[in-house]
């Protein structure tokens, strides 16, 4: 498969190492069952949170810039991202009757649907999702119209918004106005916008130090992100996830995703090809195309492996089978996109275009 001299690789390499965060950061729950393990695991946990913000920032980069059609735009979300969400709502109610022994009613159906039910929790991505498509021609005027004020403005609503919820301002209990509005809307729309303008700015500094600053970014922010899930978890073994939208994590978001645009093989040796010019290009773009898919998948089959599975008798304890159970689930799923992306009857749900 030759990739073509059009094709951004970072953006894929992102996606891809997204995907696989997001993955991880299901399995690696669990393995936290005694206070070493649940030591280990937050300290994975805090890296695998950055999973979803890197999808969305990734789409920012691909769509604020460009001039949408509405019609055109929304036409091609709804085959992108509504088609494969519903063939995968009935994958998921069909298999939460015959495996789980849930009841077929309205409402398992609507709890799966909106992902309330535990089964399809992962599915609230999705609505952000399309929420965000819903306003992306407005939004994408609007940065094209105003260029880097759009930008700076956003962002800095974004970041104001996100050190006030780290601080804790919006759980105020005396304020009578409900702040989660504001802040579940720029959570997701802060990422498409940082992801944006991450991607079409040229840093005035050379690439090595602009990688390096997102590597600095990065490393504060995952350094930051341990030290809230190590205190919210303290005096129990369960990892606590802390929400996207904390500063930190939104460093370290940022931070990733500098380090991998400016990234370079020539940093480690002149001598290496670039790695779009090399076998690992392909698998990467491979993987890439089969991310939509495999977040649909590996939650199921993450749930079904650890409850019923074989996975089921594994001992959990001193993280033996971690690894081993992320190589896997990442490759079972992997293989059944691609098949399913061959198939006629299943393509739709492979979201592989």
């Amino acid at each position: 498969m030759k990739i073509s001299p059009k094709r951004i690789l970072y953006l894929d390499e992102v996606r891809s190492l997204a995907i696989i965060l997001v993955v991880v950061g299901h399995i690696v729950r669990m393995y936290s069952k005694d206070f070493t393990t649940w030591l280990i695991c937050s300290g994975i946990f805090s890296l695998t949170r950055i999973g979803v913000p890197l999808f969305f920032t990734v789409s920012g980069a691909l769509l604020l810039t460009r001039k949408h059609v509405i019609m055109e735009f929304l036409e091609k979300r709804f085959k992108r991202v509504v088609l494969p969400f519903a063939f995968w709502i009935i994958v998921y109610i069909i298999l939460g009757i015959v495996i789980w022994g849930n009841v077929f009613s309205p409402e398992y159906c609507l709890g799966i649907i909106l992902g309330s039910n535990g089964l399809a929790s992962p599915f609230w991505f999705i609505w952000s999702l399309i929420g965000i498509y819903l306003l992306i021609p407005m939004i994408s005027s609007f940065i094209r119209e105003y260029d880097i004020f759009a930008y700076e403005y956003c962002i800095v609503i974004t970041l104001v918004l996100s050190i006030f919820f780290t601080i804790g301002f919006f759980q105020i209990q005396q304020a009578k106005f409900e702040f989660r509005v504001i802040y579940n809307f720029f959570s997701v729309l802060g990422y498409f916008i940082l992801g944006s303008c991450i991607h079409n700015t040229v840093f005035y500094t050379s690439k090595r130090n602009s990688f390096l600053i997102g590597v600095a970014l990065f490393i504060v922010g995952i350094i930051g992100h341990f030290i809230l899930i190590y205190n919210a978890g303290l005096g129990g073994f369960e990892l606590k996830p802390v929400d996207s939208f904390n500063i930190f994590v939104m460093l370290e978001t940022i931070g990733l995703f500098i380090a991998f645009k400016y990234a370079n093989v020539k940093m480690i040796s002149s001598k290496l090809k670039p790695i779009k010019e090399q076998k690992l290009g392909e698998i990467i773009l491979l993987f890439s195309s089969c991310s939509f898919g495999i977040y649909f998948s590996h939650y199921i089959l993450t749930l079904y492996l650890f409850k019923f599975g074989f996975m089921h008798s594994w001992p959990l304890y001193g993280l033996t089978y971690f690894p081993v159970s992320c190589i896997l689930i990442i490759g079972a799923c992997w293989l059944l996109i691609w098949i399913m992306s061959k198939i006629p009857l299943l393509k739709i749900g492979s979201g592989v275009k």
